[in-house]
């Protein structure tokens, strides 16, 4: 597809493929647009009209209740106007004539007052109708033979017992309530949504109900949904028209570019030719040059270790000089009491028995230090699980004696131990160089009551040991360079290579993390792995 003799179409071909998405791009986001327009204001629309619809329902409502409440405290001071006039006269009225004459005058007048209600129109479609308490029905304009009928279970469209809900709501709502359900609408074969407000006229114990039909939105919101996409189309013809004119415009202009790029293609052709002929004359003396390269690098890195290696076994010579130093001052002193006694003939066989054992146990020691010191640096060939906690122990053996010499105090804190896989000789070493980097900078700073503080614990599953010490630290300018072949802050016999070799045997080898950091009293060291 990408070839030199498809350069022209492509570069003709892709601005129009470009201006084609990008037409159906803008007719995707007008349309998701708009919609999004028009489903926000029918929600609106759809608020608006059932707040008008609940204002409507709770007046007429309230209306009705107010008329009822009217004629009943009307037809209460008339009954009371007329016993108290019979009474005036000098007739004797009873209780049961009371009570009759009560009776009949508020049945008179809640039929009248039924035949009221079941008059009264609102709004499209809206009446009232009117429950007892135990769900009979008192009024209903259309449904005269059902009056007095039990509506407990009589159910809407949906098959809710809605006249239960009716009843549930106004009593457990002193203001009235607001109930959704589906109710026959003339002139439509099926249910329709319908909005009530019922509330409780508590002295005669009837639930008087108002209603709506609120499906009357629908059709507003369908006849904007069809100017919508009337306007939608509209757009749409214009993005297209827009968007043919550019891609008909686009297309000549690229074509003329494109036979000019033909044109400064082939003239480059030409001179990359030329130069790939060149490349190919270097490349061939390229491999060579790469591998004097490794060779050298090779050579480098065996260098580096052997400088390394030199630097080990001067530390090493250092510190046997420590360890042996005490017995051999040990071993002279015997050999001098021997020889005064033999002067003044006291060299006795218990004497010479005595010192002979004195003698042998030093050289054994020593001899003991030789073995500890060759095991400790002879390397590891293989990979095999130790303990952390022992591996630690081994380097400070090795260290205890140079430290001691220096009255430098070593803390070991043993938190919790961990087994690793690894090697445990390259492991001990570089705890011991971090012990000796540590000794070398307590001395450079000549640091009262000098300390080197190693803690082993666990965290998150991996072994840890920290190396701490208190010699103020290193410099902030060098901290990120310390671990770099060949950097150093001190002029040793290690070149700056100790801690570079460290890293590596952890991270390399051992697939651990080596870091540093300084704290408030001087370097911390953490080996995690």
């Amino acid at each position: 597809m990408f070839k030199e003799k498809n350069l022209p179409k492509l570069i003709v071909a892709t601005p129009i493929l470009l201006i084609a998405l990008f037409a159906v791009l803008i007719i995707y986001i007008i349309t998701n647009t708009q919609y999004a327009n028009f489903r926000k204001e029918s929600k609106e629309l759809e608020d608006e009209y059932l707040k008008k619809q609940k204002i409507i329902l709770i007046k007429e409502n309230q209306r009705v209740l107010d008329y009822i409440d009217y004629h009943r405290k009307l037809e209460e001071k008339r009954i009371h106007n007329y016993f108290r006039n019979m009474i005036k006269k000098g007739k004797e009225v009873s209780e049961k004539e009371v009570e009759l004459y009560e009776k009949e005058s508020y049945e008179r007048l809640k039929r009248d007052v039924i035949g009221w209600v079941e008059s009264v129109r609102y709004g499209k479609n809206g009446y009232v109708w009117i429950h007892d308490t135990s769900h009979h029905l008192v009024a209903h304009p259309f449904r005269p033979y059902d009056i007095g009928r039990d509506d407990t279970d009589n159910t809407d469209a949906s098959g809710e017992k809605i006249f239960q809900k009716f009843i549930n709501t106004a009593l457990e709502n002193e203001s009235g309530g607001f109930v959704e359900y589906y109710w026959a609408k003339p002139e439509f074969e099926s249910p329709r949504k319908k909005i009530g407000f019922l509330k409780l006229y508590k002295p005669w114990g009837w639930v008087v109900g108002t209603g709506l039909y609120v499906d009357d939105i629908e059709s507003s919101i369908e006849q904007k949904k069809l100017l919508l996409e009337q306007k939608i189309e509209e757009y749409t013809q214009i993005v297209l028209l827009v968007s043919l004119g550019l891609m008909i415009v686009i297309g000549f202009m690229g074509y003329l570019i494109s036979q000019r790029i033909v044109e400064v293609f082939n003239k480059y052709k030409e001179e990359v030719y030329k130069k790939e002929r060149d490349l190919k004359e270097f490349n061939k003396t390229l491999e060579k040059k790469v591998e004097l390269a490794l060779e050298e690098a090779k050579q480098k890195d065996r260098a580096l270790l052997h400088q390394s290696r030199l630097a080990q076994m001067g530390e090493m010579l250092s510190m046997i000089a420590h360890q042996w130093r005490q017995p051999l001052c040990e071993i002279s002193g015997i050999f001098m009491e021997m020889e005064t006694a033999s002067k003044f003939n006291k060299a006795d066989s218990e004497f010479i028995r005595k010192n002979s054992q004195d003698g042998f146990r030093l050289t054994s020691y020593m001899s003991k230090t030789i073995d500890d010191f060759r095991d400790f640096f002879k390397p590891s060939k293989k990979k095999e699980k130790f303990s952390i906690k022992d591996a630690c122990k081994e380097a400070i053996i090795i260290a205890s004696a140079s430290l001691q010499s220096k009255d430098i105090a070593l803390i070991l804190n043993i938190l919790e131990d961990s087994q690793i896989l690894g090697y445990r000789a390259e492991f001990a070493h570089v705890v011991l160089n971090l012990i000796l980097n540590a000794k070398d900078a307590l001395l450079v700073n000549n640091v009262a009551n000098p300390y080197i503080k190693i803690e082993i614990y666990k965290e998150e599953g991996l072994g840890v040991v920290k190396v701490s010490d208190n010699a103020k630290g290193i410099d902030g300018k060098i901290l990120q360079r310390i671990f770099e072949p060949y950097f150093s802050t001190k002029n040793s016999s290690g070149g700056g290579l100790g801690l570079y070799m460290s890293k590596m045997i952890v991270e390399k080898n051992m697939g651990g993390k080596l870091s540093v950091k300084n704290t408030e009293d001087g370097a911390e060291f953490c080996i995690k792995i």
